[in-house]
Parts: C-alpha cells; sequence; structure tokens
C-alpha cells in the first residue's frame, strides 16, 4: 500500500476562492476536494493519507519560506510519494505545485508528480525536476488527469521508474538518452514524411520549443549617432567573478562600467559561462562582448556608446526568469535613452 499526501491550492481543496488566497499552508487527514475524485483511481490499497492546502498568494509571496512549511505538513504524513494538483494553466498555483514537489523529492527524497499544461509557467519552471503530467489547459479535463495521475502516483510509490515522457505522456525534461532503433535515421525520416503526406498522425523525433513571437524594432533611419548599449548572455564579468554571477541558472543580472575602456583585457574580464569552452573568450572577452569594435565606431562619430555593460549567464536559463531579465535589462535601457542593442551570444 502506497501513502500518497495531496496537495492543493485553497480552491480544489474546498476552502473558498480568492477571499482565501493568502492563507497559509494546512493540513488534513485523507483526501479533499478534488483529492477524493483522486482516490476513485487509486491501485489496491494505496490511499491518500493526508492533504496540505496553501493559499495561492501565500505560496507565491512567500517564497521558500512558505514552501517549508507546506514540506514541514507534508512530513508530518509520511508518504510514500507525494502529488500536487493538477493545476492545468493556473499561474500560481502551478507554480506553487512545481516548488512543492521539487523541494520533496529534493529534501525528503519521496518522489512527487504533478499535472500541468504544458504553457503554463510552473511546467517552465520545473518539468526538469519534477515528473509533470501534461494536462489540459483548464480544469475540465480534471476527470482524465485524475485518472492519470493516480496511475503514476501509484507506480512512483511502489518505487517503479517511470518511461519516457511519450510513453508516459508526461513533459520532456530536456534530458536525451540514446537509443536503439531498428531503421536508420534517414528510413525513419522518409516514413515519417510519408505518413505526414496521407494525412495520418505521426510524433517526431526533434520536438520544437515553441516561443512567444518577438515583433522586430523599426531601425534606426537618423544620420545622427544613435546611442548603442552592450549586453550579454555570456557571463562576461570583471576577473574573479566579484558579484559571484552563477554560471547557470542565472536570475539576475550585473552592470560594469566601461566608460573608461577601449576594450577588454585579458585577465581583467572573465567569462562564466559554464555550458561552453570560455578559454577563447577569456583570452579575449572582446569576441563575447565587442566592445573594441564599438569604441572603434564611436570615435568616427557613428554612435554614442552607453557607459555600462549589462550582464548574465543564459545556460539553462528558465525562459521565465530569462523574458523577466530581458524585460529588466529593456526598461533600464530605454530609461537611460538607449536605441539600440548589441547582445553578445555564446
Amino acid at each position: 500500500m502506497a501513502r500518497i499526501v495531496h496537495y492543493l491550492n485553497q480552491f480544489f481543496g474546498g476552502l473558498g476562492g480568492e477571499d482565501q488566497a493568502g492563507m497559509g499552508p494546512v493540513s488534513e487527514p485523507g483526501p479533499v476536494g478534488s483529492g477524493r475524485g483522486l482516490t476513485r483511481f487509486l491501485e489496491g490499497e494505496d490511499r491518500i493519507v493526508g492533504t496540505v492546502i496553501g493559499g495561492d498568494n501565500y505560496m507565491a509571496q512567500g517564497g521558500s519560506r512558505a514552501v517549508d512549511e507546506a514540506i514541514g505538513l507534508i512530513a508530518g504524513f509520511d508518504p510514500d510519494v507525494v502529488v500536487a494538483g493538477p493545476a492545468f494553466g493556473s499561474g500560481r498555483y502551478g507554480l506553487a505545485c512545481g516548488a512543492v514537489c521539487k523541494a520533496v523529492i529534493e529534501h525528503l527524497g519521496v518522489p512527487a508528480v504533478t499535472g500541468l499544461h504544458p504553457d503554463s509557467p510552473g511546467a517552465a519552471d520545473y518539468r526538469a525536476w519534477v515528473p509533470t503530467l501534461a494536462t489540459a489547459e483548464t480544469a475540465a479535463g480534471m476527470g482524465t488527469a485524475l485518472e492519470r495521475l493516480a496511475h503514476l502516483a501509484s507506480r512512483l510509490g511502489r518505487g517503479e521508474e517511470l518511461g519516457s515522457a511519450a510513453e508516459e505522456g508526461t513533459l520532456t525534461k530536456g534530458l536525451r538518452r540514446n537509443t536503439f532503433e531498428g531503421l536508420r535515421g534517414s528510413t525513419r525520416a522518409i516514413e515519417m514524411l510519408l505518413t505526414k503526406m496521407r494525412g495520418e498522425p505521426f510524433a517526431t523525433e526533434w520536438p520544437l520549443p515553441r516561443y512567444e513571437p518577438a515583433e522586430a524594432s523599426e531601425p534606426i533611419t537618423t544620420g545622427a549617432p544613435f546611442r548603442l548599449a552592450l549586453v550579454t548572455e555570456a557571463g562576461i564579468v570583471p576577473a574573479g567573478n566579484p558579484d559571484r554571477l552563477p554560471s547557470g541558472w542565472a536570475t539576475d543580472w550585473m552592470r560594469y562600467p566601461i566608460q573608461d575602456r577601449e576594450g577588454f583585457a585579458e585577465g581583467e574580464f572573465e567569462s562564466v559561462h559554464g555550458g561552453i569552452d570560455t578559454s577563447f573568450a577569456n583570452q579575449d572577452p572582446d569576441r563575447q562582448v565587442p566592445l573594441d569594435a564599438a569604441r572603434s565606431m564611436e570615435q568616427v562619430g557613428r554612435l554614442s556608446l552607453h557607459p555600462e555593460l549589462l550582464s548574465t549567464t543564459g545556460n539553462m536559463g528558465t525562459l521565465r526568469d530569462m523574458t523577466r531579465i530581458g524585460a529588466e535589462m529593456g526598461r533600464a535601457l530605454i530609461a537611460d535613452g538607449v536605441q539600440a542593442v548589441i547582445v553578445g551570444s555564446t
């Protein structure tokens, strides 16, 4: 028998709507709210021994402290597996489900699973760590989601390893494993093409990520010198990385003065990017951030250079954090009158 603890928000836990979104985590014995539906699909003698309920706003605003409170209540039920949600396309609720499951796995050493829509913020932030069932966007898909979550939870509670995302209906974690196929790649590609031409369903072996479209800015048409800024996601920082910019999973960005520099000298600046060989960038940081070239254009009156380098590390950064960082940088540069930006990439 697997002992299951269920995490819910205040709405699906039956404690109220937005009027209760600020409530801290509480616990109840047995199944509560949508957990009663989950119970119907559990296998064998598996059962929900307790439910932990957290308010959407409290969990979103409380950060790690709020998650720790929920984890303390979960641990009190001595679970074999934890189920969070499903939260579908919800923002705050989905993020809380992902954070709680990640903490359960890391701090309690207990498997956990949640259900989220692929485009939800929680999926973007936590799918790399947490087994995440792909659900419908709204609670209209509740029945199907609960049935599939119950199946996954029972298997995890028995100590089974889950198969691939395609086999389990979960979201990919971004990991690639080598497998052996009976047909060579060219043959599989042709068969896939013929299947598509016949209008039959097919599954690609290389799914592409989906990004929000970004409209290009209007070109600068004035003949006068324009204000240019240098930005990089290559982790270019002063030697020794005094501000401790992470080599990956960065959630912040830094500003470094460059107004008195003609270029970046070896030994004075370096790249802390953890996803590339940084030796060439460290020998000549201008390869990543073309300060020397921009300065030469400034000297002949082509442009006016912004006095700071804006730097972060894009390695393994979540789409959510990188979008936020980009927006923060953009607002700061617009406020300084910047008209164009060169982003030094890896």
